[in-house]
């Protein structure tokens, strides 16, 4: 008997909010995953003029280096065309592979995606203060 191995495919979703765009991740994080991948999608949305990225990682079941990687080469897209990557709902899981290598220094990380298009919003200039 052959045992095979199922391997979740990442899809990912995209909303626009404002000038944010949302990407919300279901699956593997990896290079290989998906059709079309994370780096991609995020150059597109540069490309569109998007200044602010949001990936929701809610329904991520995990990360490898090549996912590590695509966020990093998203982190740096959106830097050098004066936009910021910011990362939400991650779960203890993957908040630890963050946490021991160090990347929640790099990453803007938010608990929840209310509070990462929070972050997003330029704060209202109030008169006379």
């Amino acid at each position: 008997m052959r045992a095979s191995l199922t391997r979740t495919v990442m899809t990912i979703k995209s909303q626009l909010v404002g000038t944010t765009t949302i990407l919300r991740v279901h699956g593997t994080m990896t290079a290989a995953a998906g059709e079309r991948g994370l780096r991609d999608v995020i150059r597109q949305a540069v490309a569109d003029g998007v200044r602010t990225v949001i990936v929701n990682m809610q329904d991520a079941t995990s990360i490898d280096s090549s996912g590590v990687s695509d966020l990093a080469s998203g982190h740096m897209i959106l830097a050098n065309n004066a936009g910021s990557l910011k990362l939400c709902c991650l779960s203890k899981k993957l908040r630890d592979v963050f946490v021991v290598t160090r990347l929640d220094k790099v990453f803007d990380i938010h608990e929840t995606e209310a509070a990462a298009v929070a972050s997003a919003e330029p704060s209202p200039h109030q008169p006379g203060s």
